[in-house]
């Protein structure tokens, strides 16, 4: 280096360095303008980013938070005091094709996947002849397809967006709401239920439902014919195709959509925790009737999720369910027997609620549940009913099942008073049908003292019963025997479709009498053998022997008994048997015993695969076989058609003379006797009423059955044909029906 001087300073001169090559300086350090292109991705990246991020951090505060997570429970934001409630998970599953998607086609109604099996099976073709089907392609089809070609359209509107199966009805749906105003004292019934629908939806839906709150998206739709508004918090949607407007609201992933602003607002503080708002899941009716039995269930049956619909109907609060109870079943009905009987037990005017689950199985179809009932509003009978105790099904029901022959249509147990029982029956008798026994009655001594009536003969045997009963029935097939004459034993002349039916009563062992130790039951069977001719017209009496059995069944024959021609009976270590059968009654026994190779119900595999899921301790069950009942009603089907058909000459011959001193007691009971009337009546005007009394019990051989009620035995035929065996196991308390039950398919 120079020492340089300049104007009196001195400075150090630097020597620069020789300069290197072009290559060199290539490879060394790269040119300035080389940096900027990546400088400018780097900050139109983090420009982006930042926008992406307010457009997320906008559309989630003010469209769909997708981080907001899901509602825990579907049955928190329904309120408690919903007067219907159903609930049904998972329904992509159960419809369409493969994949779980539901096809909606415009008009067509989506099939379940069972459909086509069900469809094809034998038997369906009849049920579509039934009322049952009928009603509803009457009154429910259409609603029903009313409601799948607006989703259909909705969801060809969306262009492929949105699929209902994906982002409506694929998790969870509850449907409830209110048939009552109780606003008003007292509440009075609605013309249209209030109703409300919750469905978890997917993020496609949350995100449509953000955006109907902004008004570019409202002015749009006003355009297209629907209009959206804001009201108290809740959308309000209107359109011409609407008759009233619909609400709608969303919490989480749970949308809201119903015709009562009340019931979505009452839903609303629900979740957020107003008020003194409490969840339905917390309702005492739906804890009881669907939550515990549920437990019970899955339990028995190792089943962890079934697939099931559950539903809850506060039935008192319904104008048509208690217009319904008010008129069904008729205790005063003199057309039917069979329904005057079923009054005694049922009251539907004291339900008050009905809950319960069907649950979806492979081949089968079960239900449980509980009906609360209105104590106030029973009948003595029914109150005496509902308080039966119960007890260890080893201890009454399995040995009465033992007892069942497998050729049984269907089969009953009931622990309940049985005096009460006979009771009842003898209450939904027609009064002149009263008036007949009780005078025949009198005509007889029991245990050494003449009868009252017959509710005298009633008191003096239920002393002698324990309070439980047992029902039998079977097809019944005409006893062919002949005696050495070629006649037959049991005669029929009037010919009715009516099954074989047994009572099957327990006898208590500590009212038995005498050194033989004789019961009040064989006091009875002694009185018909002493007074069956004279008194109650029996033309024959039979002792129809079983083997290896001392006792022999007691035939008592008539053929003006409708059916069979006889009743029968039997006394045997603790039963009394009571039968419009002698052959029932020994096949009973025989099962019983295992005499003949016969099999029981209890042996039946399809009992079998029931047996592990009844309660140990119950106090009711009815079983059923669908081909065995099958031929029962194709008897009552050829019997039906017969009713316009001229009555047999033979039959009215026999019934003559029943017939005239029931109509004179009727019509002329003025007159203590045919004798005493005068000749022009008894010639003329009683004459016609006679026949007229004819004709209608010969159209009544049916057993109620006539040709206008060929389409219900269609429709029960077609039932039985689809169903290969059935139970119910009821649990009975004063103040609820406890039920469960399972049907076997055949499809």
């Amino acid at each position: 280096m120079k020492s340089v001087k300049d104007r009196g300073h001195a400075f150090v001169q630097r020597v620069p360095k020789p300069r290197e090559s072009r290559g060199a300086r290539r490879y060394s350090s790269p040119p300035m303008t080389s940096k900027r292109p990546l400088r400018i991705f780097k900050k139109l990246a983090i420009a982006a980013f930042a926008l992406i991020t307010l457009i997320a951090l906008f559309l989630a505060a003010f469209v769909y938070n997708p981080f907001e997570g899901d509602l825990k429970d579907i049955r928190d934001v329904v309120p408690r005091e919903v007067d219907f409630f159903l609930r049904k998970r998972n329904l992509r599953d159960d419809f369409g094709a493969a994949g779980g998607r539901l096809e909606l086609n415009q008009g067509v109604m989506p099939e379940p996947k069972f459909w086509t099996s069900m469809t094809d099976a034998n038997g369906w073709r009849d049920m579509l002849q039934g009322p049952i089907a009928t009603e509803f392609r009457r009154d429910i089809r259409p609603q029903l397809q009313q409601a799948v070609d607006g989703l259909a359209q909705l969801q060809e509107q969306s262009g492929g967006l949105l699929d209902v199966a994906r982002d409506v009805l694929g998790q969870e749906v509850v449907l409830a709401g209110y048939t009552e105003d109780r606003s008003k004292q007292p509440a009075q019934p609605l013309q249209q239920p209030w109703w409300c629908a919750y469905a978890r939806v997917s993020w496609r839906l949350r995100f449509a439902h953000g955006l109907m709150g902004w008004s570019m998206v409202q002015d749009q739709a006003r355009a297209g014919g629907l209009e959206i508004s804001e009201q108290d918090g809740l959308l309000q949607i209107r359109s011409p195709q609407l008759k009233e407007p619909m609400f709608v609201a969303r919490r989480l992933d749970c949308l809201m959509l119903g015709n009562s602003k009340d019931l979505l607002l009452q839903s609303l503080r629900l979740y957020d925790g107003i008020g003194d708002e409490q969840p339905f899941g917390l309702a005492a009716h739906y804890a009881e009737g669907v939550a515990a039995p549920l437990q019970r269930w899955t339990d028995a049956n190792l089943v962890e999720d079934p697939a099931m619909a559950e539903f809850s109907a506060v039935t008192s609060s319904i104008d048509g369910f208690r217009r319904y109870a008010a008129k069904w079943p008729d205790a005063n009905n003199r057309d039917s027997m069979n329904e005057r009987v079923l009054a005694s037990f049922l009251n539907l005017k004291g339900w008050n609620s009905v809950s319960g689950a069907l649950v979806f199985e492979e081949g089968n179809l079960s239900t449980f549940g509980r009906v609360v009932l209105n104590s106030n509003l029973h009948t003595p009978f029914q109150s005496a009913f509902y308080r039966a105790e119960k007890q260890d099904k080893e201890q009454w029901l399995t040995p009465f099942l033992r007892m069942v022959p497998d050729s049984a249509c269907a089969a009953a147990a009931l622990r309940m008073p049985a005096g009460d029982f006979m009771h009842a029956m003898y209450d939904a008798l027609l009064q002149n049908e009263r008036d007949m026994f009780d005078d025949a009655m009198r005509r007889c001594m029991f245990q050494g003292a003449q009868l009252a009536d017959a509710r005298d003969l009633i008191d003096k045997l239920k002393l002698a019963l324990l309070p439980r009963m047992g029902f039998v029935f079977r097809k019944n097939v005409p006893d062919m025997s002949r005696n050495d004459k070629g006649e037959l034993y049991v005669p029929v002349v009037a010919r009715a479709p009516l099954p074989q039916i047994a009572w099957v009563f327990w006898l208590r062992q500590d009212v038995r009498s005498g050194a033989e130790g004789r019961s009040p039951a064989d006091d009875l069977v002694e009185m018909l053998r002493k007074y069956g001719s004279p008194v109650f017209k029996f033309a024959n009496v039979y002792n129809l022997p079983v083997d290896g059995l001392p006792e022999p069944v007691w035939e008592f024959t008539n053929p003006q008994i409708p059916g069979t021609g006889e009743v029968a009976t039997i006394v045997f270590r603790d039963f009394l048997v009571l039968s419009n059968s002698g052959p029932l009654i020994k096949d009973i026994l025989r099962t019983r015993y295992g005499f003949g190779g016969l099999r029981s119900i209890v042996e039946d595999p399809q009992y079998q695969r029931i047996s592990d899921e009844l309660p140990q301790a119950l106090n009711g069950f009815v079983w059923m076989r669908g081909k065995q009942l099958l031929s029962v009603l194709d008897d009552y089907r050829a019997a039906s058609e017969q009713q316009n058909v001229e009555p047999d000459p033979e039959w009215i011959m026999a019934q003559r003379s029943s017939a005239e001193e029931v109509v004179r007691r009727a019509k002329y009971a003025q007159y203590p006797s045919l004798a005493s009337m005068p000749k022009n009546l008894l010639d003329g005007e009683f004459q016609t009423a006679v026949r007229d009394y004819l004709r209608e019990q010969w159209s009544k051989a049916s057993a109620g059955f006539s040709a206008q009620d060929l389409p219900k035995i269609d429709q029960l035929r077609g039932m039985a044909k689809l169903v290969d065996a059935a139970y119910l196991q009821l649990e009975l308390e004063n103040n609820y029906i406890r039920f469960q039950g399972k049907v076997i398919t055949n499809w």
